[in-house]
């Protein structure tokens, strides 16, 4: 867990939560942040949810992948091929300016026999703010763990992700409790015109409680296909940076994955002028 004095910024867990009573065990998934919060204290992530219940946090998985001839989905943990978990701790850092820790995770192909394909790598840091939002960043490299390639197929989603609460899905049993939802990214786009579109920011806003909260991720300009087409889903509360749209490539020993994101958290509705400025002035100290 990273904090802010006694408020939490964001956890990460090297161990999966119970999943909760009706849910397949195959569902649990360590290795991926959540709870992400506001400066108020609200989560603008979800666990487990009953829609979908692989999105889990914020977490990163390839959908349609080739290996040794083999179709992998490492996303829709339900159908067994593949997953994505924790693997160990590497270290932890506190400085003056900024907190943070790196961890390695696995994608494992869970059919028999079971192999470990990639090693992915974060650096995880967050950063001091005014108060009035919450920042950190997300650096991954996912490397080849042998000689073998992994192909990444052209699909229309997988990569990096942020899945939001079920309360902001909008259809669906009306029974259960819903409120406005929405999303934004630096074209001046929405939820239906901003799916595939390659944008330097997008961001999820909700309301909890009648009042709005909002994850904005920056995609770096240095990432592979920047910037990056996003797949955002027509009725669920997320959305992923997905290189895969463009068409596919390959992890292997030569050629591993590296990509970084900015996270920032608010308790407002996203100010494009505001995320307009963070975006321009991060991108140019990371090409620096």
């Amino acid at each position: 867990m990273i904090s802010d004095g006694d408020q939490s910024i964001l956890t990460y867990n090297k161990v999966s939560p119970p999943v909760p009573k009706g849910l397949k065990e195959i569902y649990h998934r360590s290795g991926c942040l959540h709870p992400v919060c506001s400066p108020s204290g609200q989560s603008v992530t979800a666990m487990f949810p009953k829609d979908h219940p692989h999105q889990q946090g914020i977490f990163s998985a390839w959908v349609k992948t080739t290996y040794e001839g083999e179709n992998i989905d490492f996303w829709n943990l339900g159908g067994g091929t593949g997953r994505v978990l924790h693997e160990q701790v590497v270290g932890t850092f506190q400085e003056k300016d900024r907190a943070g820790f790196e961890v390695n995770l696995i994608h494992r192909k869970e059919t028999e026999p079971k192999v470990d394909v990639l090693r992915e790598r974060w650096k995880v840091t967050a950063y001091p703010t005014d108060g009035s939002y919450r920042c950190f960043d997300l650096q991954s490299t996912q490397s080849a763990i042998s000689p073998r390639a992994l192909l990444i197929n052209e699909y229309h989603y997988g990569g990096f992700a942020v899945r939001g609460p079920a309360r902001w899905v909008t259809t669906g049993n009306e029974k259960e409790e819903r409120e406005s939802s929405g999303f934004l990214n630096n074209l001046g786009s929405k939820r239906a015109e901003g799916n595939h579109q390659h944008a330097k920011w997008v961001s999820l806003w909700g309301e909890i409680d009648g009042k709005p909260v909002s994850i904005t991720v920056l995609c770096d300009p240095n990432n592979f296909r920047a910037p990056q087409a996003a797949r955002i889903h027509p009725t669920k509360p997320y959305f992923c940076y997905a290189p895969c749209v463009d068409g596919e490539f390959v992890i292997d020993e030569d050629h591993p994955y590296q990509s970084r994101y900015r996270y920032l958290v608010t308790d407002a509705m996203p100010d494009a002028k505001w995320l307009d400025q963070q975006w321009e002035k991060w991108s140019s100290e990371s090409t620096k």
